[in-house]
């Protein structure tokens, strides 16, 4: 029972590491997906700016359009109003002719001002596009240090659960299924020894008839407070020997 014991605690000792190392698995990820998720969102603002500049070049090319058709016309009108001589017909194609020049400036003024906001825009993706880049490369990087890491715990967490392969079949099987059971409602601690008479698992004090039992490491017993399975740590400095029951 006492090596029974012993391999126990050195199965949840393995348990233990194989959970550190799946948290491992876990978080190595993580600045890669946080990188991947940046670069991804960097990626949708490319195409929102490319579709704004796309939508402001259509309108500089119609207003640039209207501008010079409207100059065309500009022109017949004010070749026929040299010839107009009826006063009324004069004034009334003077005043369509000044509208329409009126209405050129300010077309022509919109689009220095979308011009403008074309230039701001091309800038924008530049630097946005540049920034991808980067942050591509980033992740590139992080990709293969992440497969590198990845690899090192999987073939850390394959031999740790050979070495605890390896003990199970010398566990009883209603002990290892008390001792699952146990370290499920004990944050996976299930076994624990007891140090100058203390519980290591709830620091509690262990019965003096109780640590006389766990001293001669016979049998199978557990704290009365939290429950867990509990052996004298001694046996552990003794390489498994059993001390003498006290007086």
């Amino acid at each position: 029972m006492l090596q029974q014991m012993l391999d126990l605690y050195e199965i949840q000792k393995i348990d233990l590491g194989i959970r550190d190392v799946q948290k491992r698995l876990d978080e190595i990820p993580k600045d890669l997906r946080r990188l991947e998720s940046q670069t991804g969102d960097l990626k949708n603002e490319v195409d929102k700016t490319r579709l704004e500049r796309d939508a402001l070049l259509r309108e500089v090319k119609t207003l640039e359009e209207n501008v010079t058709l409207e100059n065309q016309k500009l022109k017949k009108w004010e070749a026929r109003l040299a010839e107009i001589r009826n006063q009324r017909e004069y004034l009334a194609l003077s005043r369509e002719i000044e509208g329409g020049k009126r209405q050129n400036r300010e077309s022509e003024e919109k689009v220095q001002e979308l011009k403008k906001r074309l230039a701001e825009l091309e800038k924008k993706l530049g630097d946005m596009q540049t920034q991808v880049s980067t942050r591509e490369g980033e992740a590139t990087s992080e990709r293969t240090k992440v497969d590198t890491d990845v690899n090192a715990v999987k073939e850390k967490l394959a031999s740790e659960t050979q070495r605890r392969d390896e003990l199970l079949p010398k566990i009883p099987r209603p002990l290892l299924a008390k001792y699952d059971s146990i370290r499920a409602k004990r944050l996976g601690i299930g076994i624990v020894p007891v140090v100058g008479g203390l519980c290591q698992g709830c620091n509690m004090r262990i019965p003096p008839q109780l640590f006389n039992i766990l001293q001669r490491g016979q049998t199978v017993e557990q704290c009365p407070s939290c429950q867990r399975i509990i052996f004298w740590d001694k046996l552990l400095a003794n390489g498994g020997t059993a001390a003498a029951p006290a007086s």
